[in-house]
């Protein structure tokens, strides 16, 4: 059956529908016109306000890794020619104003870890563990770092002699089987465990270490502790 062609008479009387919505978006366009050029206002607006967050945002990591690295090299120098806990003093609150200041930047969050290490060194246990708990939630989505800090947790609850926190957190390390710092807080478990009178439990740590670190530094001194029980 052939097509039924219609006359350019009738395609004429069809309204064409992108005209149609054309026309009628004209006209909400110029009823509207005020709100319409808001609302771009607005988009371009968040737009500027996004791009300046960023550049702004960039300055400030910028400026949050410059001062952590002359706090640093502060600390070191300091340290070289005295103590720990002399650098620690000098260098406080120079750490305490990055963090305060780039607190939730990349730069104020390391900030915060070698401040913590720093404060550790330095024989402040309680202020290493508040900082290196802040930065459990810095760090909680990279599993490195955050491990890296769990195992300090278990060393700086050690000083505290708070036997029970310590194999709590070399625990929480120690169940990583792609950490770095797993052997580490295994060996510290052994000996966690032995003080806290926990023969068996000290016993399981000592020989994961055997079982899955052959070329461990701590092998041989674990073997022979393991022989001598």
């Amino acid at each position: 059956m052939a097509a039924k062609y219609k006359s350019r008479k009738e395609l004429l009387k069809k309204p064409d529908e992108f005209i149609t919505f054309t026309g009628k978006a004209i006209a909400i366009a110029r009823e509207y016109q005020n709100h319409i050029t808001y609302a771009l206002l607005a988009v371009v607006a968040i737009g500027l306000i996004f791009l300046g967050y960023r550049f702004f945002a960039q300055r400030a990591e910028t400026k949050a890794f410059s001062m952590l690295q002359k706090a640093q090299s502060e600390y070191q120098t300091q340290k070289a020619a005295s103590s720990a806990a002399e650098a620690y003093n000098t260098v406080s609150q120079a750490f305490q104003d990055i963090i305060k200041k780039y607190g939730g930047n990349a730069g104020g969050k390391l900030a915060r870890v070698i401040y913590a290490n720093i404060s550790y060194e330095a024989g402040q246990y309680e202020k290493a563990i508040a900082l290196y708990k802040h930065a459990l939630n810095d760090f909680q989505d990279d599993k490195a770092v955050y491990n890296l800090i769990l195992n300090s947790l278990g060393y700086a609850y050690l000083q505290m002699e708070d036997n029970q926190n310590a194999a709590a957190y070399f625990e929480g390390a120690a169940k990583q089987t792609d950490s770095l710092a797993r052997q580490d807080a295994l060996f510290n478990l052994g000996w966690v465990y032995q003080k806290m009178g926990e023969a068996a439990k000290s016993q399981q740590a000592l020989q994961q270490i055997i079982d899955d670190y052959p070329s461990s530094l701590y092998f041989d001194m674990v073997q022979e502790e393991l022989s001598a029980r």
